[in-house]
């Protein structure tokens, strides 16, 4: 019951947080805390009654409500597949890069360091260019680079652009982490009483690790969130972004992010409890 308590409370600061965020731009345009005060009035109440919440739609209003799921859950499989993806690319590649010796180690963090200051369109735009040379030398078509039109899905090129980095921010954390771990007295011990170096590391390492990374995971979504606009706009995606760049409102804006947080809160919320019940950190079971 403390737990539930604890996570409803959360969610319920990260929604208030959204909320005071999205009249921001009321604030710092017009520079007057009353009226910003009134934004946030007004967004409050619109989220409450978000059944009926219009949009503008080239001019025309609509209920958000009656469009946004479609895209709502294409914005999330894209999402949620890009996270996914990056952390178990990134957990493999731990686990491997862990029985290697330490200078080669080294080289691998040295280059995750120069990849992770990558700018973000950089990334995406690579990508595309990619795909364009892969056609071009052999005819194959990896992905279209482009939606056409709103009942266009893409699926290859957008989760690939948006995993990448966050892939790369696992992967380095990870073995931080990891690397930190291997060196406490448990798994000395533990390989001294013959226990292999790998079976060590899979299913006592990592477990021990998996709170911190679950925390660091948080702030990576943020991130992943905050590319899905650019990801969306420069690959002509439909998604939920669509009504946050096309209907620049903070009552839009807090709505759509509310929307995202809420599934992926869910998610973490289950992967807590998980932690928290069957990891008992510096134990061998």
């Amino acid at each position: 019951m403390e737990i539930i308590k604890k996570l409803l409370l959360q969610l319920l600061l990260t929604i208030i947080s959204i909320i005071l965020i999205s009249g921001l731009p009321e604030l710092i345009i017009n520079k007057d805390v009353s009226a910003y005060g009134d934004k946030i009035a007004v967004v409050f109440n619109e989220v409450l009654k978000m059944n009926e919440m219009i949009y503008f739609n080239q001019g025309k209003e609509r209920l958000f409500l009656d469009d946004i799921w479609s895209p709502y859950f294409y914005s999330l499989t894209i999402l949620f597949g890009a996270l996914f993806i990056a952390f178990c690319a990134a957990q493999l590649l731990t686990w491997g890069t862990l029985m290697l010796p330490m200078y080669l180690r080294k080289i691998i963090k040295n280059v995750l360091t120069f990849l992770e200051s990558l700018p973000d369109l950089l990334v995406f735009a690579l990508v595309q260019m990619g795909i364009v040379l892969i056609y071009k030398k052999t005819g194959i078509l990896v992905s279209n680079v482009a939606a056409l039109g709103g009942d266009s899905r893409i699926y290859l090129v957008p989760i690939a652009c948006l995993m990448i980095l966050p892939f790369v921010y696992f992967y380095k954390m990870m073995i931080l982490m990891t690397e930190e771990e291997m060196g406490k007295p448990y798994v000395e011990t533990s390989l001294a009483k013959g226990m292999r170096r790998i079976y060590v590391l899979i299913v006592h390492v990592t477990r021990n690790t998996s709170e911190g990374i679950f925390h660091f995971s948080k702030s990576v979504l943020w991130f992943m969130i905050s590319n899905l606009l650019l990801v969306e706009i420069i690959f002509n995606i439909h998604g939920i972004t669509h009504y946050m760049y096309h209907d620049f409102r903070p009552e839009m804006l807090a709505a759509c992010l509310i929307l995202l947080v809420i599934p992926f809160f869910l998610i973490f919320a289950v992967f807590e409890w998980f932690i928290r019940r069957f990891t008992n950190r510096g134990e061998l079971v």
